[in-house]
């Protein structure tokens, strides 16, 4: 009898730890598609997700959203609480998190490590409902004032670079003096008129603004940054010299991004070094 019951016991254990192995996270793509698996890492260019034993790449500039309970399905309360340049988490406790992404490691559960304004802290999967990066392209269009006139992101090859998102991590570490080619299509949304838009040189009527991280470009162009030095503007230039060492990330040239809808598909290829 005794035996009966420590197998039965031993069986229970290996199911909870079983379906505790097989957990399924939801990466949501700005487009609106979902992702289910099991989340493996996230690198410097993206996420690494095992969908059926295949692991598949998802760029972080194409990641709307992070959802630990699997579904995927985002009420648009939550998208409504996404700013320009900043991360939601939403725990499972209720509490909301307002910060950056910075690293998801470890294997069950997962370490999740955000940057906030009172320093970094560690979450693990467990405590997270879910992690909002950027509306998807549908919750944009539904959530302003003419979502018919609303641009999104041109589909394709290359790096979705989101309007109403900063900085989003091009994937590649460059050296100073480094010429890369650069191509950028879409337009950028740079406020809630629809009729004020801007190319990747910037706004089409030529407007600027003082506190964008390069004045001098129109809002709403393509700029770059390496590591944490200067930005730099890019916009529909062919060739670009590298300005340091580092990581490169792609921007947009506004001050205010909450507003903002769209963005660019961006294609970089090292010409030389």
């Amino acid at each position: 009898m005794v035996k009966r019951l420590i197998l039965a016991t031993l069986v229970a254990c290996s199911m909870v730890v079983g379906a505790a192995a097989q957990e399924n996270t939801t990466i949501v793509t700005k487009s609106g598609d979902k992702i289910t698996g099991q989340l493996v890492d996230m690198g410097g260019s993206g996420f690494t997700v095992r969908v059926s034993g295949q692991e598949r790449q998802v760029p972080t500039g194409d990641v709307a959203a992070i959802d630990f309970s699997g579904s995927g399905d985002v009420p648009e309360a939550d998208w409504a609480r996404v700013k320009g340049g900043s991360h939601i988490i939403l725990l499972r406790n209720g509490e909301t998190i307002e910060g950056r992404l910075q690293d998801i490691s470890g294997t069950r559960p997962k370490r999740i490590h955000v940057q906030t304004s009172s320093g970094e802290r560690e979450f693990s999967s467990t405590e997270i409902g879910r992690i909002l990066m950027a509306r998807t392209n549908s919750a944009v269009a539904t959530s302003g004032p003419s979502s018919a006139s609303t641009p999104g992101i041109p589909e394709g090859q290359g790096i979705a670079v989101a309007g109403n998102q900063q900085w989003t991590p091009a994937g590649i570490t460059v050296r100073q003096g480094d010429r890369l080619t650069i191509n950028a299509t879409g337009e950028v949304r740079v406020s809630a008129d629809p009729s004020d838009v801007a190319s990747a040189n910037g706004s089409k009527a030529g407007r600027t603004a003082p506190k964008a991280p390069v004045p001098a470009l129109p809002i709403g162009g393509l700029i770059g940054r390496v590591g944490n030095s200067a930005p730099f503007p890019i916009g529909e230039q062919l060739s670009v010299t590298m300005p340091a060492n580092g990581q490169l990330f792609l921007g947009i040239n506004d001050d205010h991004l909450a507003d903002n809808a769209g963005g660019f598909r961006v294609q970089i290829r090292r010409t030389s070094r």
